[in-house]
């Protein structure tokens, strides 16, 4: 999801290079009218986005940050500056709508109203249908003078090739841990134990941890964490326990999967101590002897693929997709 716009923001502290780095390019001339921020989920690229948004349409700005106070920014603020368009599905997990590109399409065909800077930021990209992706390539293209297309992708397999091309690349990687871990403390203002603890659970991701904090199921991860490991020993039912996580969010729900099983290959591997949900480990390790190695690998590429899909346009029966999900699970058991 897009950042709050009601507010000015300034990138997060572990994002100071690629920060200094497109401020350099401006102040030479050189931004193109193209980026495609890329990155793990939950590390502040829509932030990111945001801020180099309004910096680019701050008419003072302070310390290569929008000043707050002029003009665009009040405009900005009140979600009203004629020079920005930020675009995400209308419904969360939805895909991004051909119409929605239309209107991307006829906003950078304008001339721009403070005769600066227009900006249009869409998250995430590989929301884009096959029929959005192609609608939005001409204005790649031929984009005009002064226009930023900032386009936010957490799979950027699941964007065209035709659009990937067309965009100057950003990588934004999962922060060091000591900095993710002093933002998250800081933000939280609670102790450092549940700042680690949700850190771990976020994989690393300091803003995806935040958002955790702040989530209504976050206590239920003991229990899912139960459910699954007793299919993967035969204790529970595939199709009943996939009826029971009916009420948990799907792309967050399997990218706890998708960790947990990262973890289970480090203890059958031999490496505890590079497990990242600490928590789980005598549940792990009591379950290493009845795994299929390969079988676990398979499993997981199927989650990545899964997580593809959740991320992509598609709209899938949650239901349908838990069962396949916990059957190929049960599966791993030797």
């Amino acid at each position: 999801m897009l950042a709050d716009i009601n507010q000015i923001l300034t990138p997060h502290p572990w994002q100071q290079k690629q920060w200094l780095d497109l401020q350099a390019r401006l102040e030479r001339g050189q931004l193109p009218h193209a980026l495609m921020l890329r990155g793990t989920s939950g590390t502040g690229k829509a932030h990111f986005a945001v801020a180099l948004a309004q910096r680019l349409l701050c008419e003072k700005p302070v310390a290569q940050a929008a000043c707050g106070r002029c003009k665009p920014c009040l405009l900005i603020k009140a979600g009203s500056h004629p020079d920005l368009l930020l675009m995400e599905p209308e419904e969360a997990g939805k895909a991004i709508k051909v119409d929605q590109v239309r209107g991307v399409v006829e906003f950078v065909s304008r001339t721009a109203q403070f005769s600066g800077y227009r900006v249009a930021v869409i998250c995430p990209a590989e929301a884009m249908n096959v029929n959005a992706s192609n609608a939005l390539l001409k204005s790649l293209e031929e984009p005009g003078s002064r226009t930023l297309l900032i386009l936010v992708t957490h799979q950027v397999s699941g964007v065209l090739p035709t659009i990937r091309s067309r965009c100057q690349v950003v990588d934004f990687p999962v922060p060091p841990r000591s900095e993710a871990l002093t933002w998250l403390q800081g933000s939280l203002g609670e102790d450092a134990g549940k700042a680690e603890r949700l850190l771990n659970v976020a994989g690393g991701a300091p803003v995806a941890a935040l958002a955790l904090s702040q989530s209504d199921w976050i206590g239920e991860r003991a229990t899912v964490a139960q459910h699954w490991l007793g299919v993967l020993t035969g204790k529970r039912d595939p199709v009943r326990t996939a009826e029971s996580w009916q009420g948990f969010p799907l792309l967050e729900l399997v990218g706890w999967l998708l960790a947990w099983q990262v973890d289970l290959m480090k203890v059958a591997a031999g490496a505890p101590a590079q497990v990242v949900n600490q928590d789980l480990l005598g549940d792990f390790s009591a379950v290493q002897r009845q795994l299929n190695v390969d079988r676990l690998h398979g499993s997981y590429l199927h989650l990545q693929q899964v997580v593809r899909m959740l991320r992509g346009p598609g709209n899938p029966n949650p239901q349908l997709l838990l069962e396949e999900i916990l059957l190929k699970w049960s599966q791993v058991r030797a």
